[in-house]
């Protein structure tokens, strides 16, 4: 879940605890845009002024009227190069979670509608996806993460190479170091409300991504209070179909336990 600081998301944090409540959840986290590194994608994420407000808007509504956990965690890009300045503000901070993306390849901000007429060649689709794959992998090696983000990204716009081989085997290899790290591959169901009109990651990806050992946990990706756990009813379903019989839930601290899937 995100905060109107990352520049794209509206609605106050007790507005979005408020909703969790409304709809059952228990534990709930924050992990809006890292600042770091600095004059990057400045457009979609807090100034680096701004952390210490971030912490503190989160910190707010921890003891809130429903009861309901509330963690604080950051949401990383990875950025070839630049790493060691996201590592030094992330170890400057006592962070519940850090989830590792890539809205970025290259100059390319592959997310972005108002960029997709810069990769939507047949040649520039394939160059994203690969190199995206690769930065997927090298991210999950070398960072520490605890959860990878949307792994499946570039799909958003609906626009896919002509063949998935590449990628799916790059997928299968990152799996296979998440699962070596304990890093989880998260359910987000933000692609559903994208053009794409599926989860991240697709039922074929969460297949392989069970195939290869890998464990999964839920998020929304929520920049408004009503995308709160938004469709976690079908995500929960896909998931079984996937072969996952549980998913799981970080806590206080990075503490972690397992929760069984069922239908919803």
């Amino acid at each position: 879940m995100h905060t109107p600081l990352c520049k794209h998301a509206c609605g106050k944090p007790i507005e979005y605890v408020r909703r969790a409540h409304e709809i059952g959840l228990k534990v709930i986290g924050f992990s809006d845009h890292c600042p770091a590194p600095a004059n990057f994608d400045t457009e979609c994420r807090m100034d680096l002024s701004q952390i210490e407000r971030y912490i503190e808007i989160i910190e707010e509504v921890k003891n809130n009227p429903y009861g309901i956990e509330v963690l604080c965690g950051m949401e990383i890009d990875y950025v070839p190069g630049k790493m060691d300045e996201v590592a030094s503000l992330i170890d400057s901070y006592d962070f519940d979670y850090i989830i590792g993306s890539i809205h970025h390849v290259d100059d390319y901000p592959f997310d972005n509608p108002q960029y997709i007429d810069k990769w939507s060649t047949p040649e520039k689709i394939e160059y994203i996806w690969n190199k995206y794959a690769n930065l997927l992998k090298d991210m999950v090696a070398s960072f520490k993460l605890d959860i990878i983000g949307h792994i499946d990204l570039p799909k958003k716009f609906g626009m896919l190479p002509r063949n998935m081989d590449f990628f799916r085997s790059k997928i299968s290899e990152v799996v296979q170091i998440a699962s070596d790290k304990e890093v989880l591959i998260e359910i987000n169901t933000a692609g559903k409300r994208k053009p794409v009109k599926e989860f991240y990651p697709s039922l074929d990806i969460m297949q392989l991504i069970k195939l290869n050992g890998g464990s999964i946990t839920f998020g929304s990706d929520s920049h408004s209070p009503d995308e709160v756990g938004s469709d976690f009813d079908t995500a929960s379903s896909l998931a079984i179909n996937a072969g996952f019989k549980d998913y799981t839930v970080i806590g206080k601290s990075g503490k972690r336990h397992k929760e069984k899937l069922s239908y919803i």
